[in-house]
């Protein structure tokens, strides 16, 4: 299972959360876009740019942070976190 934790921030406050889950059988990459778009849409947001430095940032630390110049629409919130909660990779 792939699994996903947005929160909203404003002012060091969590003002909305939300996790998302895909089990589908699809790339990494594939899995995380479409997590992060459905992320998006149940927040009812506009799919910030994800630019090299976030691939840089998710990759190394399985965190990313947009910004509100990330976004193409105004945002209510300082900052949006994405963590990766479950690759679905774990091996018992």
């Amino acid at each position: 299972m792939y699994k996903l934790w947005a929160k909203k921030i404003k002012t060091n406050n969590i003002i909305g959360s939300i996790v998302v889950k895909n089990k589908e059988e699809l790339s990494l990459d594939e899995k995380r876009d479409k997590v992060f778009k459905e992320i998006c849409a149940k927040l009812d947001l506009s799919v910030p740019l994800w630019l090299k430095k976030h691939d840089l940032e998710f990759s190394q630390f399985k965190y990313v942070t947009f910004y509100p110049h990330d976004f193409v629409d105004e945002v209510d919130f300082d900052k949006l976190e994405i963590e990766l909660i479950d690759d679905g990779m774990n091996i018992n």
